[in-house]
C-alpha cells in the first residue's frame, strides 16, 4: 500500500490530467459545455420536490416544509450518485484502458483515483446547490417557497465537509482497486456490482427517512450500511446546520481505511499480472 500511494504522488501530475480530461470529456460537443453540471442538479431538485414531497408526502419530520424535504433528497442523491457512477466505472476501469496497459508502461494505479475524483467534482456542484437553497429558501412550513437570506445556515460545520469528501474518496478508490482487479479475474463482476449498486441504493435512506427502517425492525441494515453513515454526516452539515454524529464518521473513517488497505493491496500484488490478465 504504501508503494502504491509513492506511485500516485510521482504520476500526481498525470493524475491530475487525467481528471482534467474526464470532467472536459462529459460535455464534449455540447453547446453549454459544464452549465450542464449546474443544470441537473437544480431539475432534480424539481422532481424530487414534486414525485416525492407532493405526490408520495415524503418527510423527515412534521414539521418539516417541501422545500426542506427536497433539499434533504437531493444532498443524498447527490452523494449517492458520485458513488455509484466511481463505482460502475472503476469496476471496468483497466479492461477500458487495455490498450494503454499492455502497450505502453502507464501507471494504472491512477485509474480508480481519477474516476472518483471527477466524481467528486461533479458531487461539489451539486452540494453546492443544496447549500445555497438551504441559505435563501425560508424552513418555515407556513412560509412556502418564500426566499429569505439566512446567514445562520452557514455554520461552523462546514468546515467538517472537506474531511468528509477525503474519506469518501479513499473509501471509493479502495472499492475501486478491488473491484477493477476482481473484474479482471471475474468478468461478471461489472454486472454483478450494477444490481449490488442498485439493491444498495433502496437500503439506504436517501428517498426516504432512516427512522421508518427503523421502526419497521431493519435498523440492523443502517449499522452495516457505511454509504449511510456518509449520507447522514452531509445532511447535517449542509442541511441541518448542525455538526455530525462523530461516532458514525469515526466508523466510516475505520471501514475507508481498511477498504483502502484490502483494495489497495489486492490490486498491487496483482499489477504483474494485469497485461496477461487483460
Amino acid at each position: 500500500m504504501i508503494e502504491l500511494l509513492r506511485s500516485l504522488h510521482t504520476h500526481g501530475a498525470l493524475l491530475r490530467d487525467f481528471v482534467r480530461r474526464d470532467l472536459k470529456a462529459r460535455y464534449v460537443g455540447s453547446s453549454m459545455g459544464f452549465f450542464w453540471s449546474l443544470v441537473f442538479p437544480v431539475i432534480s431538485l424539481c422532481v424530487y420536490m414534486f414525485v416525492f414531497r407532493t405526490i408520495l408526502a415524503t418527510r423527515w419530520g412534521d414539521n418539516q416544509p417541501p422545500a426542506q424535504t427536497a433539499l434533504t433528497m437531493l444532498a443524498g442523491i447527490s452523494v449517492w450518485t458520485a458513488f455509484a457512477e466511481t463505482l460502475s466505472r472503476s469496476t471496468n476501469c483497466l479492461v477500458e484502458n487495455s490498450n494503454l496497459i499492455q502497450k505502453v508502461v502507464f501507471p494504472s494505479e491512477i485509474l480508480p483515483p481519477y474516476l472518483s475524483i471527477s466524481a467528486l467534482v461533479n458531487m461539489c456542484i451539486g452540494l453546492a446547490i443544496v447549500l445555497v437553497g438551504c441559505v435563501l429558501i425560508d424552513a418555515d412550513p407556513a412560509a412556502g417557497w418564500k426566499l429569505a437570506f439566512q446567514p445562520e445556515r452557514l455554520s461552523g460545520a462546514l468546515v467538517v465537509l472537506p474531511l468528509l469528501m477525503f474519506v469518501q474518496c479513499v473509501f471509493t478508490i479502495g472499492l475501486g482497486y478491488l473491484l477493477a482487479t476482481l473484474n479482471l479475474y471475474l468478468r461478471d463482476t461489472y454486472h454483478v456490482i450494477g444490481v449490488a449498486t442498485m439493491v444498495w441504493m433502496f437500503a439506504t435512506p436517501i428517498f426516504y427517512p432512516a427512522f421508518i427502517v427503523e421502526m419497521r425492525g431493519y435498523g440492523w441494515i443502517l449499522d452495516l450500511n457505511p454509504m449511510y453513515w456518509l449520507i447522514e454526516a452531509y445532511r447535517a452539515v449542509i442541511v441541518e446546520a448542525h455538526w455530525p454524529d462523530w461516532k458514525a464518521l469515526a466508523r466510516f473513517l475505520a471501514a475507508s481505511c481498511a477498504v483502502f488497505a484490502l483494495g489497495s493491496s489486492f490490486f498491487w500484488s496483482q499489477r504483474r499480472k494485469l497485461p496477461d490478465l487483460l
